[in-house]
């Protein structure tokens, strides 16, 4: 639906709702969201005359279906559709969650609800909106959330159903809309600690490449369910939030799937593909849905660039090269073919125990790098080649080759422009008995780990490679994550998804937008059922995790050229845990700053590694005044809190048993979609100071205008 159909619709409903019904009790804000009271229309909704000849509006066990005819043309104002409006006073500042189950019959072409806030002289504060735009069995859940900024005075909600399409049907159930509860204060919250932040808006660094907001997808199991292949296209709710979320970079196949990944098997047509192993070793063989065409129409629906990972380990280098020139074709052909911007050659060959089966010692790997070089520059000599680096800590168990990084360099630093390397794993192996008092402090203070490797890589490459070549090779950390335990049983094994995992990812791109040697970045992974992933599974749809939000601050509220922040703050000592050895001295409050393109916005990103303490921070500012602006903060209960994605149900497999922070308030298990708060409040800001109280274990980005 066009923006414009949107706001004629609009104004179409909101003439239609003239009257706001009382909804049931625990029925959130919707009068008769769940259909229990039929009618046509059905009690509390309303439905304008000039849509009674557009199709049929009928109320059975709960579900209303609107089953449009020929005169349901579209652009139009009012197409086959009900609505409501809802008193909306007293809501300000509050976000709204709107639900609701949908179905499509074909060939009806869209299943629509959608809510509007209004201000009292009927102008627009925001709105929020579900749809199902693919025919098939059952309802699917649908869900979204609209922000009533503090300020704000809404005086009424518009919320309507409609079908879009000829024939067919939409169908609708459980239509809900409830405030979300603010999340509730951590029980043992202590005092505030003071922090200073000094930014220096003059003092310009670098700009901030976009390539660092990378993540992974997979080859198998449908993009590990990013195609359905029911429906034989991307899955709708993810790529609702890929789009939302703007990764830059896409690297593909793998991880070590990448490594025995023949890509000519997944370019016919789908129906064509043989099913190919998910495993060197054998076992189950799986359609590949998702190959390079089903890639570059995802890329180029979310807006990203590609890297891709060639077969290094079972390949030849015949098979890369057609790969470049496969690209290289379909670039020529189709405009919308997002480039190839890095190239890497392989995934983790420097492990003897790597699950590709295809272990190399490191003068293979160079001796097999070239060859590679060499005839993939023969079709295009302009693509950037990057190389597997290994450089992680002494605790870290993949160490096959003490000098693989130097033979590297040294062999194939001429034929290379970018170092890749896995070195932002933390915490990495936590034993279940571990105090989770002592694992989260740790994982927020492995940053400082993760900067102190990537400053020794960069000493590599400029002491090994050939000193004409050394100053242009970049790093690119394609792998990165927190990531607690691989083993199902672990108590820990999920805890990637909680909001402390997210102040590790803010922290973490902290590190690498400060780092000028770094180019890229890719999160692994962007979507996974199971413990890893941006998005993960809920109630059998895709649900955005806690991490994701921290992504989503630095994709969407972070501006493009570094500038000089710094911070002072209390510290603490951590202890081991996993792989992270004990720390001294960790900074309880790190910040970063960046400017907008035209340089009008400032954003200042504040990120409290505190379990139970509030920071209050005083901002100084130079070079820049400000004249208002956003905050946008991403927080919860606990360290623990999470949105409450779920461990997919596997014959055989029994998952561990959850560590939670507080076992008396078990906020690890309580986790939902409710349980994790990403609010944009206006800020108060005026001159060159500010205050602001970040809560224990928060993300914010503070966003100024100039004034």
């Amino acid at each position: 639906m066009t923006r414009l159909r949107a706001a004629r619709l609009l104004f179409a409903m909101a003439a239609l709702c003239l009257v706001t019904a009382a909804p049931a009790a625990g029925a959130g804000l919707v009068a008769n969201g769940d259909f229990s009271r039929a009618g046509d229309p059905p009690a509390g909704w309303s439905r304008d005359p000039d849509v009674a000849r557009k199709g049929r509006v009928r109320v059975s066990a709960g579900v209303l279906e609107l089953a449009p005819n020929a005169a349901n043309h579209t652009p139009s104002a009012k197409p086959l559709g009900l609505g409501q409006a809802i008193d909306a006073s007293g809501l300000g500042g509050r976000t709204l969650l709107l639900s609701a189950r949908l179905g499509l019959v074909a060939p009806a072409r869209a299943a629509i609800v959608g809510l509007h806030a209004l201000r009292g002289d009927g102008s627009e504060i925001g709105h929020a909106r579900l749809s199902r735009t693919q025919a098939g069995p059952g309802l699917e859940e649908a869900s979204d959330s609209l922000v009533l900024p503090a300020g704000e005075r809404p005086a009424r909600l518009i919320l309507y159903a409609v079908v879009e399409g000829l024939g067919g049907a939409a169908r609708f159930a459980d239509i809900r809309v409830e405030p979300a509860p603010a999340p509730a204060r951590a029980a043992d919250e202590g005092p505030a600690y003071a922090a200073r932040v000094s930014v220096d808006a003059a003092a310009r660094g670098r700009h901030i490449p976009r390539d660092l907001y990378g993540v992974n997808v997979e080859w198998w199991r449908n993009a590990n369910g990013l195609w359905d292949e029911r429906r034989d296209a991307l899955d709708p709710g993810a790529l609702e939030l890929a789009k939302a979320l703007k990764p830059s970079l896409i690297r593909f196949p793998g991880g070590f799937l990448g490594d025995f990944y023949d890509w000519r098997a997944a370019v016919e047509p789908r129906r064509d593909r043989a099913p190919q192993p998910e495993s060197p070793r054998g076992g189950a063989k799986l359609p590949p849905n998702f190959g390079t065409q089903e890639l570059a129409g995802f890329a180029h629906a979310v807006g990203a660039d590609l890297m891709l990972s060639v077969n290094l380990g079972t390949g030849t280098a015949a098979l890369a090269a057609d790969w470049v020139r496969f690209l290289q074709e379909a670039r020529r052909r189709d405009a919308r073919v997002p480039p190839v911007r890095y190239w890497e050659m392989g995934n983790e060959l420097y492990h003897k125990g790597d699950a590709s089966g295809a272990s190399l010692a490191p003068r293979d790997y160079v001796a097999r790098l070239r060859a590679f070089a060499r005839e993939m520059r023969a079709v295009d000599p302009a693509i950037r080649l990057g190389a597997i680096g290994l450089e992680n800590y002494p605790t870290f168990p993949f160490n096959s080759y003490r000098d693989w990084n130097e033979t590297v360099l040294r062999g194939a630093g001429d034929e290379i422009d970018f170092l890749a390397v896995h070195n932002a794993y933390a915490p990495v192996g936590v034993k279940d008995d571990a105090d989770p008092r002592e694992v989260y402090p740790a994982l927020w203070a492995a940053p400082l780990m993760v900067a102190e490797n990537l400053r020794t890589v960069g000493a590599q490459i400029r002491r090994w490679a050939p000193a004409s070549r050394a100053p242009r090779i970049g790093i690119a950390v394609t792998e990165w994550a927190p990531l607690f335990h691989v083993s199902p049983a672990s108590a820990w094994v999920d805890h990637a998804k909680t909001l402390g995992s997210a102040v590790y990812v803010a922290d973490v791109l902290r590190v690498f937008a400060q780092d000028e040697r770094v180019q890229a970045a890719n999160f692994f992974k962007l979507n996974e059922p199971s413990f890893l992933g941006l998005l993960g599974a809920r109630h059998g749809q895709w649900t955005p995790n806690a991490t994701y939000y921290a992504f989503e601050l630095y994709t969407r509220h972070f501006g493009e050229t570094l500038v000089g922040a710094s911070a002072r703050s209390p510290t603490y000592d951590s202890a081991r845990v996993g792989i992270v050895p004990p720390m001294k001295g960790v900074p309880l409050l790190e910040t970063v700053a960046s400017l907008s393109g035209d340089g009008r916005t400032l954003f200042v990103m504040l990120i409290n590694k505190s379990l139970d303490r509030r920071a209050d921070v005083a901002v100084d500012l130079a070079g820049f005044e400000a004249d208002g602006g956003t905050a946008h903060l991403l927080t919860g209960a606990s360290p623990d809190s999470n949105t409450g994605t779920e461990l997919p149900r596997v014959p055989g497999l029994r998952w561990g048993k959850q560590a939670n922070l507080d076992p008396r308030r078990l906020d690890f298990d309580r986790g939902s979609p409710q349980a994790i708060a990403f609010t944009s409040r206006p800020l108060e800001a005026s001159g060159r100071t500010l205050a602001y109280g970040l809560p224990a274990h928060s993300v914010a980005c503070l966003e100024l205008r100039r004034r």
